[in-house]
């Protein structure tokens, strides 16, 4: 078991886990939709373990020095190996990005820019100290939710109808701001208080009933669409709602003290959980 555990650590901190997630996600989207476009997959996830691989390998070293958790040590540990993933990531990536449709590259390359943007100084301030995008207060949970969503249900969505279904991508996005506030709660002893996180702004019990009522809407966007709109199938929708309930339970239940892997293999699975699901419901 200890074993296992070593290995699952090992994933996450390669982010291979979450690269898995996003791709599980954007491959649920496709196939409620009916869609198959293996190079948007591909693209999804080698475009992911680089930039997830890019953001910690060059925050690793100060958050080390900081004692901030055996996630970054790892990464710290293994960063030649990791730096050679992402690099080797960044190149399948961009293979991949060649690939799709010409018609999605203008959507892709703000997408690009956040990502880089957020980690990279972009803007000086009068002090003369450069500011990350996510050194802005209160813009990070946002980035991510943004990104996330527009990635794994906005770009299917343009695949299939050649625009973006704002109700989907909303839903989309209310689920995953809300599996990233433990995050945030678990972080809340190590940010910074400039970052003005929710946990930090309305304390931990705040930012757990901010990202319960999220995924409240996001049901009710659900039902929407599969009782009114039926763009989502009744079991299908079943599913996305078991998941969204999970996801609620665990954001309730996290707390600044909770142990690391509650958040990056319990939170961070939902994305997983729901493909699983989604995949065995397909096979009744």
């Amino acid at each position: 078991m200890k074993f296992v555990f070593k290995a699952l650590d090992l994933l996450v901190s390669s982010n291979i886990y979450v690269s898995f997630g996003v791709l599980v996600l954007t491959w649920v989207s496709l196939d409620i939709r009916q869609l198959r476009c293996d190079d948007l997959l591909g693209f999804v996830f080698f475009s992911t373990l680089f930039i997830y691989n890019f953001i910690r390998l060059v925050r690793v070293h100060p958050m080390v020095m900081e004692g901030d958790s055996n996630r970054h040590k790892i990464i710290f540990r293994y960063r030649e190996l990791l730096w050679a993933l992402s690099i080797v990531s960044g190149f399948i990536a961009c293979y991949f990005f060649t690939s799709l449709y010409r018609s999605i590259w203008v959507y892709l390359l703000p997408m690009s820019i956040v990502s880089v943007t957020y980690v990279l100084p972009v803007y000086k301030t009068s002090f003369g100290h450069w500011v990350r995008l996510r050194d802005v207060p209160c813009l990070k949970i946002f980035l991510i939710a943004m990104t996330w969503a527009f990635v794994t249900e906005g770009l299917p969505s343009i695949l299939s109808i050649d625009k973006v279904d704002s109700l989907a991508l909303l839903e989309r996005f209310l689920f995953v701001f809300a599996i990233t506030i433990p995050f945030d709660i678990r972080d809340l002893h190590f940010d910074k208080m400039s970052l003005r996180t929710l946990p930090q702004l309305f304390g931990p019990v705040g930012a757990r009933r901010i990202g319960i009522s999220a995924l409240l809407v996001a049901e009710l966007i659900l039902a929407y669409r599969c009782f009114f709109e039926n763009s989502i199938d009744f079991w299908s929708g079943i599913v996305v709602y078991f998941t969204y309930e999970v996801s609620a339970f665990l954001v309730y239940k996290s707390h600044p003290n909770s142990k690391e892997r509650y958040v990056t293999l319990g939170v961070e699975g939902m994305c997983i959980l729901m493909g699983v699901m989604y995949l065995l419901q397909k096979q009744l």
